[in-house]
């Protein structure tokens, strides 16, 4: 008896750990989207003065969520690991909890953008990983640092630390988001939409003759022998819609979207957040750019003041939602670069 609980103990610490190891490695991997998710709850529980140490934020979670993977995998001081866990089980927990009743939140980036979990599923899946680190808080028994163990969690540190870092000086080495490389951007845009366009009207009608009674597409013409009794709209689907939020305007407020993805050939985009921060290090990077495509070529995307930045970098600049800019670009000024509406490639200003 004691051996199969033995087992379960061990599966279930194994688990627990492959589950955090999991979920620091997404969040590590592209550090500035958990640093996004960390925003929303700090906006949500009026926590806006910690806003500036967001990033911060977001690499602790990484580097602490990969090491107590990896020393509940391996077994390292199980008592005090599986003590921290449920520590930190029950802050999440309660958090979640909250963010699915009383502060609704929306997705809680528990594992960043690789898997999307509703509320409840994210509550439920804490409570059952915090039942399983109270079990194997109360079953384990206190066991000294060994040398090996001291030198795995000092590695188990600094991995997920590196990372983070790396991420941040160039960009995510998982790209979980619709913009990646390799997209078909302007092929998926245009299937999208067109997939919006099919909502409209629906004409309840009536037989004059049998009375049977049918739904028909208004834009149709088989409902005109028919008695129309009611008209009922159709929303059109919204679901897996990646790029609602995807729309480009010129100075004038104009959308452009279509215009700039039916560009062929090879088109550099060129992704600035904000015109104040731009310093010598972003502008040599657009000069590096320019030396490698025409000027026709190169159009600058921006979520701040249009006419302000064309001024300054000399290229025609189009507004976009700033949401949206940071998913199409985790660095403060980089590029996107696309043939015939194909992105083939993506860099942060420093690897240009």
């Amino acid at each position: 008896m004691k051996c199969r609980a033995d087992i379960i103990l061990t599966i279930g610490r194994w688990l627990l750990g492959a589950l955090f190891l999991f979920s620091g490695f997404v969040k590590s991997v592209d550090t500035v989207g958990t640093s996004i998710y960390v925003e929303k709850y700090l906006v949500t529980y009026s926590a806006e003065w910690l806003m500036p140490a967001s990033v911060v934020l977001a690499v602790v979670l990484g580097v602490v969520e990969m090491a107590l993977g990896v020393m509940l995998i391996l077994r390292i001081a199980p008592r005090k690991v599986a003590a921290a866990t449920t520590i930190v089980l029950l802050f999440f927990t309660a958090l979640t909890l909250l963010s699915a009743t009383l502060l609704p939140l929306g997705e809680c980036g528990c594992f960043g953008d690789a898997v999307k979990l509703t509320p409840w599923g994210t509550v439920l899946k804490n409570v059952v990983a915090l039942a399983v680190a109270v079990m194997l808080w109360r079953r384990s028994v206190p066991q000294p640092l060994s040398r090996r163990d001291v030198v795995v969690t000092t590695v188990a540190l600094l991995i997920p630390l590196i990372i983070n870092i790396y991420v941040l000086r160039h960009l995510p080495l998982i790209d979980f988001l619709p913009y990646k490389v390799s997209t078909a951007l302007r092929d998926e845009i245009v299937a999208e939409r067109q997939r919006a366009d099919e909502g409209g009207e629906l004409l309840v009608c009536r037989h004059p003759e049998s009375g049977e009674i049918r739904e028909f597409d208004a834009r149709g013409d088989e409902w005109y022998d028919w008695d129309v009794v009611d008209v009922r709209s159709v929303a059109p689907p919204t679901e897996d819609m990646l790029y609602a939020d995807f729309r480009l305007y010129n100075k004038f407020g104009e959308e452009c979207s279509e215009e700039l993805l039916m560009r062929e050939g090879v088109v550099a985009w060129l992704c600035i957040r904000d015109v104040e921060q731009l310093d010598d290090d972003h502008f040599a990077a657009i000069e590096r750019l320019k030396s490698h495509y025409p000027a026709e070529h190169i159009v600058v995307l921006t979520s701040d003041d249009v006419e302000a930045l064309a001024q300054r970098v000399g290229f025609e600049c189009y507004a976009v939602d700033a949401m949206t800019l940071r998913s199409m670009m985790r660095a403060e000024v980089g590029v996107i670069i696309l043939d015939d509406g194909v992105i083939v490639d993506k860099r942060a200003y420093g690897d240009i």
